[in-house]
């Protein structure tokens, strides 16, 4: 039975003992782990590991464990780092001078989800106007065309 869990796990790669044990009933349960996303980690895993010359049934103990620690690492730093690097290679694939990844994470960051009295730094849509202010200004056109004739 344990061994179809394993097989069925989210986390497909390296199986390394938790560090932070802080706040940790058991002391079992890896707390890095648990706050990232398990579709992003496999898609860490496989290019990775593709990385390295291998595949996730091809690679032994230690390409596992250095690929996850190397996802980890990538992850905890930007939360869908995989995804953003496919992102930046699918659109810089015919750029002649491209940009770098870090300076694409960069570009990206003003795009992200705000509280709501946050202002976006890149927005290109214009402020929204009030009823009051769009009557004030359909009377200003009104009179400049009556005080013409």
């Amino acid at each position: 039975m344990s061994n179809l869990t394993e097989n069925n796990d989210h986390f497909y790669g390296y199986k390394r003992a938790p560090k932070n044990t802080k706040g940790n009933p058991g002391g079992n349960i890896d707390l890095e782990f648990e706050s990232i996303n398990p579709y992003e980690f496999k898609k860490g895993m496989y290019t990775e590991l593709e990385k390295l010359g291998t595949t996730l049934r091809e690679s032994d103990e230690d390409q596992r464990e250095k690929a996850t620690e190397t996802v980890l690492k990538n992850l905890g730093e930007v939360a869908a780092y995989y995804s953003y690097m496919e992102h930046y290679e699918t659109t810089t694939r015919n750029m002649d001078r491209k940009p770098s990844f870090k300076t694409f994470l960069k570009e990206l960051e003003g795009h992200s989800m705000k509280e709501i009295g946050e202002k976006f730094t890149e927005d290109k849509m214009k402020e929204i106007k009030l009823k009051e202010n769009i009557r004030a200004e359909v009377r200003n056109k009104i009179n400049e065309l009556f005080k013409t004739k």
